[in-house]
């Protein structure tokens, strides 16, 4: 009896099977990771003075300059102390207003 290639090679991982596995993990690690990056904690659940909390006191520039590099991954209507960077920065001239998104 000759070689039989299905059962005596040596097993690698290009079979079938062991690339639909391969992406169905590569698949659920992404949605994993997507799960996790849009789910937000509850803002009750955070502590006093959470970063993301509105500034007790005015920002200036250089402030405003900083927060809005810190919280870039935050959106301005979901956080409220970039929100207040944001003004700052409209109100010193600094950067202007995005109005093409603005309802007419």
């Amino acid at each position: 009896m000759g070689f039989n290639w299905w059962r005596d090679a040596e097993p690698d991982d290009m079979s079938a099977q062991a690339i639909i596995d391969r992406v169905a993990a590569e698949w659920r690690a992404e949605r994993e990771r997507e799960r996790i990056r849009t789910e937000r904690p509850d803002p009750g659940l955070w502590p006093a003075g959470w970063p993301h909390e509105a500034p007790e006191h005015p920002l200036s520039v250089s402030e405003a300059h900083q927060t809005m590099q810190r919280h870039r991954e935050c959106r301005a209507d979901q956080c409220p102390r970039k929100a207040a960077a944001r003004r700052t920065l409209i109100e010193a001239g600094r950067m202007k207003q995005d109005t093409s998104r603005e309802e007419r």
